[in-house]
């Protein structure tokens, strides 16, 4: 593989796993503010199980694949020299731009850790409340 077509590769992967990763961190983003405020984004309260189901099958799912998919595509940047036999300088710049999905990863994997956080004693607050559903207004204070 020439370092045109190498380039080219390393251009476009970055392009498409950056948007991937964007719309990935948008989505779990939204899930857990649905969680943590108690309300869809039209206002509808949710009731504590359906909280807990969201965050069990939707949040970790989604968080645990977005820290998989940027560890993945910075182990592919890391490999991608190997793929010719250009100078250090290919090798350079391959390295450094795996510094972003792992980056990503890193972001995904501990800033996760302290919204699990968040959204567990979210949901605690709501199994604590009254009945299902009218926890949700209180479940910020």
């Amino acid at each position: 593989m020439d370092s045109l077509q190498l380039s080219l590769v390393l251009v476009a992967s970055v392009w498409a796993a950056m948007n991937t990763l964007i719309a990935g961190y948008t989505a779990v983003n939204a899930t857990r503010d649905r969680i943590v405020t108690g309300r869809t984004d039209e206002g509808i309260p949710l009731s504590p199980a359906h909280r807990r189901a969201m965050y069990r099958n939707d949040w970790v799912p989604l968080k645990a694949a977005l820290s998989a998919v940027s560890l993945a595509f910075a182990g592919f940047l890391i490999f991608l020299p190997t793929l010719t036999h250009e100078g250090p300088a290919l090798r350079v710049v391959c390295y450094v731009a795996a510094l972003l999905p792992l980056g990503g990863f890193l972001g995904f994997f501990v800033l996760g850790l302290s919204d699990r956080r968040l959204m567990l004693d979210a949901l605690a607050r709501s199994d604590a409340d009254e009945p299902a559903g009218r926890g949700a207004d209180r479940s910020l204070d």
